[in-house]
């Protein structure tokens, strides 16, 4: 969706309809090739870990500061464990679990291939 140029201290704004380049999401967007999910055989575990986790705060809207304040890390500690340039400890990865209400075996196995990928739709 483009935005239009507006002037916060217009107090009768008119949007003319001209696009403003530093706002616009749309202009010039850099193609983001999509990477597969990791793999226990060519990533390791930390990075499958990294995504679990990652994946679970999106899905459940979690920031890095909540979950560093829950797992008793400094936000940047969190960010390289979402990364994977960290492992989660053992202790960590259970907090996480009880945070987001999962069991420990989703953070720590590898995600499922898309049902589009089995049903043959993928694209």
């Amino acid at each position: 969706m483009a935005r239009t140029n507006y002037d916060p201290l217009d107090r009768d704004p008119l949007f003319d309809g001209t696009l403003d380049p530093d706002l616009d999401d749309d202009v010039d967007a850099p193609v983001v090739a999509p990477r597969p999910a990791p793999t226990l055989y060519l990533d390791g575990l930390a990075l499958v870990c990294a995504a679990a986790v990652r994946f679970e705060a999106a899905r459940r809207g979690l920031s890095q500061r909540q979950i560093a304040a829950e797992v008793g890390l400094s936000r940047a500690a969190v960010s390289e464990r979402f990364r994977g340039r960290t492992a989660w400890t053992l202790d960590q990865v259970g907090v996480l679990a009880q945070l987001f209400g999962c069991d420990v075996t989703v953070l720590v196995t590898e995600p499922r291939k898309p049902v589009r990928e089995l049903a043959g739709n993928y694209r």
